[in-house]
């Protein structure tokens, strides 16, 4: 784990991040753009949306089940980011369905590795934010099939 406020200078986070706008470019050429979404929207799913949630399961259901499964690893992954990655893409599915509940599962895996290697919940919000904004700025409020 390396220190909280190193996290700004983690080429990998920033690596992260440029992977997921890429793959929102992807899934552009591969399903069109959407509407264009409104302010209100933008807001919510840029800044609101991504701070609540990082808060909610980075920084408060991942630390605790680290320390119930006494930070069980495999390489970067802890057990208790592969369980809060599964419950935040469950969280997902009432509100979007099941594509986009699968869909979110890779970047919360991403978000909660970040915040174990920087045990802090900022550079989760960071990606997050910057996946969100990426996601809805290219590709606008698409509807999923499923």
């Amino acid at each position: 784990m390396t220190s909280h406020r190193s996290w700004p200078r983690d080429p990998a986070l920033w690596f992260t991040l440029a992977v997921g706008i890429a793959c929102v470019l992807v899934l552009r050429a591969l399903l069109g753009k959407g509407d264009a979404p409104g302010l209100t929207a933008i807001l919510l799913v840029i800044l609101v949306f991504p701070v609540l949630e990082e808060l909610v399961f980075r920084g408060g259901l991942q630390p605790l089940l680290l320390k119930w499964t006494r930070q069980r690893a495999l390489g970067a992954l802890t057990l208790a980011n592969l369980l809060t990655s599964v419950v935040f893409s469950l969280a997902h599915v009432p509100a979007h369905g099941l594509l986009h509940g699968a869909l979110v599962f890779i970047p919360s895996l991403a978000f909660g590795v970040f915040r174990d290697r920087h045990d802090s919940v900022l550079p989760a919000i960071v990606l997050h934010a910057g996946w969100n904004a990426a996601a809805i700025l290219l590709l606008g409020q698409v509807r999923t099939p499923l």
